[in-house]
């Protein structure tokens, strides 16, 4: 018997209960769930034959796709990172309305059902998020190893609440406001803050790992600051996730100050009142920054590469 011919010979009400046999369902708005969040080792699974299938079979070296790889790549990581912000702001909106369940509690169950089903709510979004954010941590680590660079979204912080980075890099902007507020403890890292600037191309990245090793023994709670640039910039953010090191990135706003914004970028670094500067050989822009450390009094070590 076919598959039309079973679903016609049986009543509709069997159908719906073997569909909910075999495929499970979903609870109504408003009911519990009980259904699992995720199976995360099928899921990390899927994700790295997805990413592998990608590389090696829809855009492999030799090809012109492969040019195209590191820039889709990213857009796969970032879709995920926008998932889990998606979610994490769903949580954010449940909080007014549970301090006001929470204030309105007067012992009746009626009341008292409607607290637990927010707070199961709140608790399985959160869930969700947390899933995501590990998938997003999982392709980021791929795309590190397929295309040898950092992930980062292009605006905001790139931290992680389930600890799978290896190190975060901070917004610079997240940072300052953290430190003015402190109930924001997730986007300040604690540590000695050194930053490091040079935007120039560098055959030689011992040179910069050495001098960032040599700090490193010096400070062990180092907070690595840079901006977000090529040339030693890009290597020691490397160096950074490679150590596990956070790191708070600078990243001038080109939309807000136009082409000021990497002189405005160098007063947002300096902000931060950094311990000292490691500075490899750069532009215009990183002597500028350079100066302005001096007249502040901010220790400069010049690195020759």
């Amino acid at each position: 018997m076919n598959t039309l011919e079973h679903t016609q010979s049986v009543s509709p009400t069997a159908v719906i209960c073997e569909n909910l046999e075999y495929f499970g369902g979903a609870p109504a708005k408003g009911e519990p769930d009980s259904r699992a969040v995720w199976d995360r080792d099928e899921a990390l699974a899927g994700l790295a034959t997805i990413l592998d299938t990608f590389v090696e079979e829809i855009a492999p070296d030799g090809t012109q796709l492969a040019d195209e790889r590191e820039s889709l790549l990213w857009g796969f990581v970032n879709t995920l990172h926008m998932q889990a912000q998606r979610l994490d702001r769903a949580v954010d909106r449940l909080a007014p309305e549970l301090k006001q369940l929470q204030r309105s509690q007067d012992g009746t169950e009626i009341n008292a059902w409607e607290l637990e089903r927010i707070i199961e709510r709140a608790r399985n979004l959160g869930d969700r998020r947390d899933a995501f954010e590990q998938l997003r941590d999982a392709a980021a680590g791929y795309y590190r190893r397929d295309t040898g660079n950092t992930w980062r979204p292009r605006h905001g912080s790139h931290t992680s609440r389930t600890s799978q980075l290896t190190s975060a890099a901070i917004d610079a902007r997240d940072f300052l406001r953290a430190r003015e507020n402190q109930k924001t403890q997730a986007h300040l890292p604690q540590g000695t803050l050194v930053a490091v600037t040079g935007s120039k191309p560098v055959d030689n990245a011992q040179t910069i790992c050495a001098a960032l090793d040599h700090v490193h023994g010096k400070y062990s709670d180092m907070v690595l600051v840079h901006g977000g640039g090529p040339g030693a910039e890009k290597i020691a953010a490397r160096w950074a996730e490679s150590k596990g090191i956070h790191q708070v990135v600078c990243k001038p706003d080109w939309n807000a100050h136009g082409r000021a914004a990497p002189f405005r970028r160098n007063d947002q670094l300096l902000k931060l009142l950094p311990k000292g500067i490691i500075s490899f050989p750069g532009s215009g822009i990183s002597d500028n920054l350079v100066d302005k450390a001096a007249q502040l009094g901010i220790p400069v070590h010049k690195v020759a590469v």
